[in-house]
């Protein structure tokens, strides 16, 4: 162990490595195994350690006679500052929480923001559910919901697809922030299944509106923009009768096609009302450590934010209910200053995932997941050393991937023996489960012939290129060269199985891939091809 940390009674066990963590992670394991199988009895042993006295001490003095062994939450965090493939975390325990090194940059930069509040979000990482921690423990004979007065807004006032149902309520700020989230950029959920179309809280903007609350001490009068899980919540009309919904979103029984007052009924749990529009008015008051907090540390309990939310019928797909949100945010940011060019194109991207550029991008992810280019691509801002993307997106696997072209010999798309694969041309937002399924075909093809190439290439010159690390192979030259010698393995009909490709490449770590220029990728395929596959 290399640390312990303790909040309340949450212990973290904490593992730090700098090295290849495949199989330092591995041998690790077993530790976590032993940890994991019987966590009473470990933490009798950290107890008993005569190495471990500060743990005892502190034990004695903070947790002992206010939490009882049981009620102890004991989790392992294995840091590692290289990636770690999902082929080696999925052989580790499943209690196991990776703070992968993007992931502690975001909460990095987050903690510097919004300081201790960031605790609801970091529990929600670990997952640990907000109500087993602390003083929560010896709440139980209380609610585990809180009720709030509002409005609901039919779909018929609205003009918003059927069963998508408004409500308006207001909230004290500190119930707010203990269940709010946002789809950052660069946050730590699956970048392939969310919408991270929001940027990071911008430090100066939150102090001055602290500023603002401390001085004027009294609440901002704009509403918040948010959805809102439907298990999450209940409504109840003026007297006091739950107003059910079905999955379509249709209230059970007869439907009001007017306002109407209503509870709003909400779990008390971490992040479960996602911030849509206003994330800086609600976390301008969180648990900070300035001059502002005295008077905000008040504030949070009696001011009241207005929150707008959206409920979506519960049978809605996910991916539909991410593509409203998006397009709510650039409704309502697209005549401000404040939101870029940039992210307005990768909101964009989003909003169309059966574009070459979105499958594109899925595709390599799924190639950065495991295999012969595991963790060597470019994901988050602050990676160096690693496969930039731009170029390979659109002069590699854009051409090798294409849907749109029916005449096209030379896509991925063409050797798909899928009888359901027409569906995709018509971007159908029902169909996400086919375009999942050619992602995952595409990337099996491309990974085909990549493992190829690093079975013939030795090991000290497979990774990227430097001046420094000259005999490194990987380029975007390099990766694209390789894409389009897939293309025309596909256009002469020499698609062929992974033993194969390695018999036919077996000296091809000969080759002079560094004779290239970073624009001549069909040149390279052309020549690997005729070189190797031709005859």
């Amino acid at each position: 162990m290399d640390d312990i940390f303790i909040y309340k009674n949450v212990i973290l066990i904490v593992e730090y490595t700098i090295g290849t963590p495949g199989e330092h992670l591995l041998m690790k394991n077993y530790f976590y195994n032993k940890v994991n199988s019987d966590k009473r009895a470990f933490i009798d042993f950290l107890l008993e350690e005569e190495k471990l006295n500060s743990f005892k001490s502190y034990y004695e003095e903070h947790i002992k006679g206010t939490y009882t062994k049981n009620q102890l939450i004991l989790k392992t965090l294995y840091c590692s500052k290289q990636a770690i493939s999902d082929d080696h975390k999925c052989l580790a325990n499943d209690d196991i929480a990776f703070f992968d090194y993007h992931i502690v940059k975001y909460f990095s930069s987050l903690t510097k923001v919004i300081k201790r509040t960031s605790k609801f979000e970091f529990l929600d990482f670990l997952r640990i559910p907000h109500k087993s921690v602390g003083d929560n423990l010896n709440n139980s004979s209380k609610s585990s919901t809180d009720t709030f007065s509002g409005h609901i807004l039919p779909e018929e006032k609205s003009s918003f697809k059927e069963g998508y149902k408004i409500v308006s309520f207001y909230i004290d700020a500190e119930s707010l922030l203990k269940r709010a989230y946002v789809f950052r950029q660069s946050g730590w959920r699956d970048v392939e299944n969310v919408g991270h179309y929001q940027r990071m809280l911008v430090s100066k903007k939150i102090n001055s509106m602290r500023k603002y609350l401390s001085e004027k001490d009294r609440v901002f009068i704009n509403n918040i923009i948010s959805s809102i899980a439907t298990d999450k919540i209940k409504l109840y009309d003026s007297k006091g009768n739950e107003l059910k919904l079905n999955s379509n979103g249709q209230f059970l029984g007869e439907n009001s096609i007017e306002v109407m007052p209503a509870s709003i009924e909400i779990n008390d749990e971490c992040n479960i009302i996602g911030i849509i529009d206003g994330q800086h008015r609600t976390f301008a008051y969180h648990e900070g450590d300035d001059q502002y907090e005295k008077t905000i540390s008040k504030q949070r309990k009696i001011q009241n934010l207005l929150v707008t939310g959206i409920l979506f019928p519960s049978g809605e797909p996910v991916q539909k209910r991410i593509n409203f949100e998006a397009n709510l945010f650039l409704e309502i940011n697209s005549n401000q200053t404040n939101a870029s060019s940039q992210l307005k194109q990768e909101i964009e991207l989003m909003l169309s995932p059966f574009s070459s550029v979105a499958i594109a991008k899925k595709i390599l992810q799924g190639l950065n997941k495991s295999g012969p280019l595991g963790n060597l691509i470019e994901q988050y801002w602050y990676e160096t050393g690693k496969i930039k993307t731009a170029s390979i997106v659109s002069y590699g696997l854009r051409p090798l991937i294409k849907i749109e072209d029916v005449k096209a010999k030379d896509s991925i798309y063409a050797i798909w023996d899928n009888s359901s694969k027409h569906k995709l041309k018509t971007k159908d937002e029902e169909n996400f489960d086919l375009l999942e399924q050619y992602v995952n075909f595409c990337v099996e093809k491309i990974r085909d012939i990549f493992i190829a190439f690093k079975a013939s290439i030795p090991n000290e010159r497979w990774h990227t290129y430097a001046p420094n690390v000259p005999q490194g192979v990987l380029t975007v030259t390099f990766i694209n060269g390789v894409l389009n010698v897939l293309r025309l393995l596909i256009e002469s009909g020499k698609i062929s199985s992974i033993e194969d490709y390695k018999i036919k490449l077996t000296h091809v770590s000969e080759f002079d891939f560094r004779a290239y220029k970073s624009s001549q990728y069909r040149k390279m395929g052309e020549d690997i091809f005729n070189k190797y596959f031709a005859n």
